[in-house]
């Protein structure tokens, strides 16, 4: 493990924040947006309860990969990334451990929900369909990870926390992780299918169904996640590592 990646992750594990609000909020919601479908009548389905946990595992999951917006908004603002940029560090293993960390910090709201909706909710899959479920959200993660990167470059550190929140609202709530879209009007639903977060479930809800992610969910999700990586790039030479927000 690099020191730089150790540092970083030690800086994560001490924000309570992405505890709370990545990891035992959505563990949180999935038991209650289940209990509350179970009291109509006829109960809740086994599809049901898994698309409900799928939905979190992607809300938590998000919320997670896009921390990179305020851990690089802070990094330009206090002048660590001027740091780095007279150590022996490469750029792009900074970058690279931008990313890795992203996508670590994804991996605990995935296990933790599947556990719940396990265990709790007694949502029941096979082996197979548990491991490749956790599998393709924890990939599908690397398009909010890029997203995040490009929040983090654009936006001052003022404004990088609540840009983050407002994003993370707008993907969940619009793109169909709170309320199933398929109770969306006609209008929200057209709104639901051009946001990543929507293709995003979408890949996981596939996988818990029994089948594969099917391809159009992945050419949408990598759509999304080539464009956010490619913006982020663009952003970045605007604003080198040695340039500090002032």
């Amino acid at each position: 493990m690099s020191p730089l990646f150790a540092f970083q992750l030690r800086r994560v594990g001490r924000n309570r924040q992405y505890l709370l609000f990545t990891v035992a909020l959505p563990a949180a919601f999935t038991v209650f947006f289940t209990q509350v479908f179970a009291g109509v009548p006829g109960g809740i389905s086994q599809e049901a309860a898994a698309a409900t946990m799928v939905s979190m595992m992607a809300y938590g999951a998000i919320g997670a990969a896009l921390g990179a917006t305020i851990r690089l908004s802070f990094d330009r603002a206090s002048g660590w990334l001027r740091q780095l940029r007279v150590t022996p560090v490469p750029q792009t293993s900074v970058v690279a451990v931008d990313v890795a960390v992203g996508m670590l910090l994804a991996l605990p709201p995935l296990v933790v929900v599947a556990l719940v909706g396990r265990f709790v909710n007694g949502v029941r899959l096979d082996p197979g369909a548990w491991v490749g479920l956790v599998g393709v959200l924890w990939l599908g993660s690397a398009v909010f990870v890029a997203l995040g990167l490009l929040l983090g470059w654009a936006l001052e550190e003022k404004a990088a926390g609540g840009a983050m929140g407002l994003v993370a609202t707008v993907l969940a709530a619009l793109g169909g992780l709170w309320v199933p879209v398929e109770i969306f009007p006609s209008g929200l639903r057209a709104v639901a299918h051009a946001l990543p977060s929507y293709w995003y479930a979408q890949t996981g809800r596939d996988v818990a169904a029994g089948g594969l992610p099917a391809l159009p969910a992945v050419a949408v999700l990598a759509a999304f996640g080539a464009a956010f990586a490619v913006l982020a790039v663009a952003v970045a030479r605007r604003r080198p590592l040695a340039a500090v927000a002032g």
